[in-house]
């Protein structure tokens, strides 16, 4: 990997807003995707792209979201589409934030819903590498989840803690460097793609920093050295967000 700009502006895409219905584009979202790229450039920051945050469209929704069996080919239209019209500034990607929050939604059927989003990020990984490849550009694509679990008292925040403290960011990381699946995601098997699809790791700090009870520490300071800690392990660049939510300004590269 090549070197890493110091000045970070990591922007959110919406897919629902950029595709509203199905194969319809809105224009008018996209060219205000690639004017605040080239504004973070102007300013000298390095844009980090993030493919989806949000709600998923309201047509894919009505399909079931991520579990349509379909879901994986739609997304990466709606990849391509995005890459080929602002590809050319950006550099580094992230298909999906907080996929273990996403996945939460999906209740009794989150392991479904997580198996199919770590395909969707190796689907946008190949798609990435594939547009951007033929321009001979060199995209780096990574994923962003809040390691953290949430202490809150509503009911998505205890799902989403559950699910992280069953499932785990290393199991989830650790499929998508290996390109390999294993439990708790699949007994065996590999990904769509069957290869790695990680370049890098983003660290997003949402609310109070936990770890499983036989973890806890004395202080958020000391629980976030305890994640950069066990993130490092994987032998990937981290970029990590100085806040409790993702701004626009504020991420810096660790490592």
């Amino acid at each position: 990997m090549g070197s890493r700009h110091a000045t970070i502006r990591v922007l959110l895409c919406s897919w629902a807003r950029v595709e509203p219905s199905r194969g319809a584009y809105d224009d008018v979202e996209l060219d205000a995707i690639a004017q605040r790229i080239r504004l973070a450039r102007a300013e000298g920051a390095e844009p980090v792209v993030v493919l989806h945050s949000g709600a998923l469209p309201d047509w894919v929704i009505a399909r079931h979201g991520w579990l349509d069996p379909d879901i994986i080919g739609v997304w990466g239209c709606y990849v391509d589409r995005v890459a080929q019209r602002v590809g050319v500034h950006v550099r580094w990607w992230a298909p999906l934030r907080g996929p273990l929050e996403e996945a939460s939604f999906y209740d009794g059927e989150a392991r479904l819903a997580l198996r199919a989003l770590l395909d969707a990020h190796a689907s946008a990984y190949l798609h990435l590498k594939r547009t951007q490849g033929f321009r001979g550009e060199h995209p780096e694509v990574g994923t962003i989840a809040t390691w953290a679990l949430w202490t809150g008292d509503g009911w998505r925040g205890r799902a989403a803690a559950g699910l992280r403290e069953r499932l785990g960011p290393d199991a989830w990381i650790s499929v998508l460097a290996s390109g390999k699946l294993a439990p708790p995601f699949a007994l065996v098997g590999e990904l769509s793609n069957g290869t790695p699809a990680l370049d890098w790791i983003g660290v997003d700090w949402a609310g109070v920093v936990r770890f499983p009870r036989e973890e806890l520490v004395g202080s958020d300071d000391e629980a976030r050295d305890l994640c950069l800690q066990r993130l490092t392990a994987h032998g990937k660049p981290l970029l990590v967000n100085s806040g409790e939510v993702w701004p626009e300004v504020g991420a810096r590269w660790v490592g």
